[in-house]
């Protein structure tokens, strides 16, 4: 099996664990999240590592553009939402989240690293900066946007 092919492997097992452990309406609930917080983010990370050459797929075969390997981003997509779906409702738990998210983070990128589908500068600090960083944004922006559309929603089937 070509080493390209692992990726689409993990996006589809990402997309499978997400369909097993998530309902149907909380994954149509935090799609928007996970596709702008997880996927989007993703490809503007990887832009940015492949442009200044910090961090790169090295064999990412026909599935890639401008540095981004396509299938990461529909993995990210699918653990961001599995990630909102278990974030915790109570703040100081939010904290614990992030720090478990930063730290399977690392693990995968490692792992990437090891296999040698990917290129980094760094194995720990960047990748410990990089994603503390985007998983306190990404927390943030969850909490405050999920506020904003909930309100949003909540006019709609109760206008009074």
């Amino acid at each position: 099996m070509p080493i390209f092919l692992l990726h689409p492997f993990y996006a589809v097992t990402f997309t499978l664990l997400l369909i097993v452990i998530v309902p149907n309406k909380d994954i149509r609930r935090l799609s928007l999240f996970g596709v702008v917080l997880g996927g989007m983010m993703d490809s503007i990370v990887h832009a940015f590592g492949y442009f200044t050459g910090l961090f790169y797929w090295t064999d990412f075969g026909p599935f890639g553009f401008i540095g981004v390997h396509l299938f990461a981003n529909i993995a990210w997509t699918a653990f961001f939402i599995i990630y909102f779906y278990y974030l915790p409702k109570q703040k100081p738990f939010y904290y614990i989240s992030i720090a478990a998210g930063v730290f399977a983070s690392i693990l995968y990128y490692n792992l990437l690293l090891d296999i040698g589908i990917f290129e980094a500068s760094s194995r720990l600090i960047l990748p410990l900066i990089g994603f503390t960083v985007w998983f306190s944004v990404a927390t943030w922006a969850f909490l405050k946007w999920s506020h904003f559309v909930e309100d949003k929603s909540r006019e709609k089937m109760y206008p009074y």
